[in-house]
This record gives structure tokens, sequence and C-alpha cells, in this order.
């Protein structure tokens, strides 16, 4: 449900919250759910008024972001927040508009993919569905067992569920991004450790599609052979001997 948050920081001065800003990063990357926020000063105090996807986004920004900005800043005292069901919220301008660090373009699709791969790194697969287009459609090679194609966040949950069936570990992790705007290309590596028991390091290509800012489709690209072969020992190429052979 979409929130508006009411953020008041007692004896926190125009300088500090600047300072806060730059620590958190939230006009280059912003945050994830993030919707509408204002700022503004009476007497000592700094006021904010924000529009939330929901209150799990706020949150998610306050515990990974904010808090740690604030912290390295040296304000040790917590915002005082209320929240409130939103009615309408209504943003013709979608751009920020700050005096003190110039004016700036939302943040790109790259921003809003890194930090689904941290939600997945964390196992926060509800903030990752969260991501996603009501019509998302998503692909992975059919060829391996868990494959096939996906269509809404029902069925790329369905696929998810399916990866602790298949994997004791998994990490993705991408080094790469290659930013096309409402396309975004990412090129990294699973690692990890079989429901066999075997270790693997297979690099992968993830090609990511947008539409006001939702991703609309997913496809990867990897070496399926390999991923098999760690999924299965079984069905692994063997290797022909030459003990014994003759000419």
């Amino acid at each position: 449900m979409t929130v508006i948050t009411e953020v008041l920081l007692r004896g926190v001065s125009p300088a500090e919250y600047d300072a806060v800003r730059e620590q958190a990063r939230w006009l280059e990357e912003a945050p994830v759910g993030g919707l509408a926020h204002l700022t503004w000063w009476e007497g000592d105090d700094c006021h904010n008024v924000d529009a939330w996807e929901s209150e799990d986004a706020f949150g998610a920004f306050g515990e990974q972001r904010l808090g740690p900005a604030m912290a390295a800043v040296g304000l040790a005292d917590p915002p005082q927040v209320t929240m409130h069901p939103a009615h309408e919220v209504y943003a013709p301008r979608a751009r920020a508009i700050a005096p003190t660090a110039g004016t700036a373009a939302p943040a790109d699709n790259v921003a809003l993919i890194r930090h689904g791969y941290e939600m997945f790194a964390a196992r926060d697969i509800p903030g990752v569905l969260e991501l996603f287009d009501r019509a998302i459609t998503w692909y992975s090679p059919d060829t391996v067992r868990y494959g096939g194609r996906y269509e809404g966040p029902q069925e790329v949950g369905s696929f998810f569920a399916t990866l602790g069936e298949n994997y004791s570990e998994l990490r993705v992790e991408p080094d790469t991004f290659i930013d096309g705007g409402a396309t975004v290309v990412a090129c990294g590596r699973h690692r990890g450790t079989s429901r066999a028991g075997v270790d693997f390091e297979v690099p992968f290509v993830h090609v990511w599609t947008f539409r006001d800012g939702k991703v609309t489709s997913f496809t990867e690209y990897f070496d399926t052979a390999r991923m098999n072969a760690a999924l299965d020992p079984a069905t692994a190429p063997e290797r022909r001997s030459t003990v014994g052979a003759t000419s």
C-alpha cells in the first residue's frame, strides 16, 4: 500500500542534512520504492514529507541507507516518523531540485537492478518481486531442469522457490552493468554449491528491460552444460581415457 511519511529530524542543520544526503546518495541512486520527497526547515528542525510505494520500501531505505548515513555523519537521534495511507501521489516532473546539489535526473534503471541483486543476496525475495511489472516475462534456459518461461510475479516467485531445491548455496554476483536506458545488461558469475555437493563458478549475462521503473522482462544466458554437470554429476560428459590405448 502506498504511504505518506512525515519525517522530523530535530536539531539537524541544512549542512548536516546535505552531508547525510551525500552519504546516502539518494540523488544519484533513487531509493527503490521512493515516489516523492520534500524538505524544509522550521527553526532548528528539519521537516520532510515523502511518498513511498509501501511501508516496507521506506523501512528498507531507512535500515540500509538512511540510518548508516546518519551514523556516518554523527547524528545519533533517530528520526521521528509518522505514516499515513496515501490517497493520491502525483509527481508530474520526475526530477530532483536541490539548490545545494544542483538539479539531477532521476536515477537510471541500473540503480534499481543493482538493488535487486543486493536484495537477492540478502534473501529478500518479496523485495525483489516488488521490482517487477505485473506482466513480467522471465526466461532461464530450459535445458536446465528448473529453467523455462515464467509469466507474472507469482510464477517468477515459483522459479525462485526451485533454486533452494537445486542449490545448497547460490551467489549471483554481477560485476559489470551496461546501461541502455530501458534495457540493462548485467554480466557476472554464478557461484555456489549444488545439492549434489558440486562447487561451481559459471559466468552469466542477464538482460533486463524496464517500463516506468518496473522490470518487464528478464532473460539469462550461461553455460548450461557446466551448470547441469554441477546439478547432476552423472550427466557430465566423460573424458576419454588413453590408458591401454594402442596404435
